[in-house]
């Protein structure tokens, strides 16, 4: 019948460390005890006490060797610092850079937890202005007589009118926000 009186194992699991049950605990349905694992070993999402179930103990398992990770996942523009491997283990982390003028955003690691990669980063582009767009918008470096220039995600471009003024309300100092710039217009 339903009404058996459920009954959980006081034995501790071979890969627990720490069992708060001990062998004269008559553990009921619904009980929880705390328990730890042995070195090496993580319990099953991260949990501190097992719950006693009309299927014995949850999380099943308590614990487990921790999963190895494969090759971290491409970084857009933008490289590990070190030849990937094919296998990283538990815990193993691995640095990131992005190419020349990109900028990263975010931490540059990315860690292997339990057969994922966690570790969000993103690098962010820069912006080009050329001669093309020079003469379109009628305008020069401030600065510089180039007429190409790279600038980073979050640097500042000036720019002066080739002739006649700005167009109302074009600021001649603006900002590459990831690859992204506003051009003033001179006539």
């Amino acid at each position: 019948s339903n009404c058996d009186k459920v009954i959980c194992s006081n034995q501790r699991d071979p890969f627990v460390s720490y069992w708060g049950v001990y062998y004269w605990h008559q553990k009921k349905l619904g009980d929880t005890a705390s328990y730890t694992c042995k070195r090496g070993y993580k319990s099953t999402n991260g949990a501190t006490r097992a719950t006693c179930t009309r299927n014995g103990w949850t999380p099943k398992p308590l614990c487990h060797a921790p999963v190895h990770c494969g090759n971290p996942p491409p970084l857009d523009n933008g490289d590990t610092t070190e030849a990937p491997k094919y296998v990283y283990s538990h815990d193993e982390r691995v640095e990131f850079r992005c190419q020349n003028y990109y900028v990263m955003e975010g931490e540059p690691f990315k860690t292997c937890v339990n057969g994922e990669w966690r570790g969000d980063m993103k690098c962010l582009k820069p912006c080009t202005v050329n001669k093309n767009l020079l003469n379109k918008h009628n305008i020069r470096f401030k600065y510089t007589y180039n007429d190409k220039l790279y600038s980073e995600h979050d640097d500042e471009m000036e720019f002066v009118c080739k002739s006649g003024s700005p167009v109302a309300g074009n600021d001649m100092r603006v900002r590459c926000l990831d690859g992204e710039i506003r051009l003033p217009t001179c006539q």
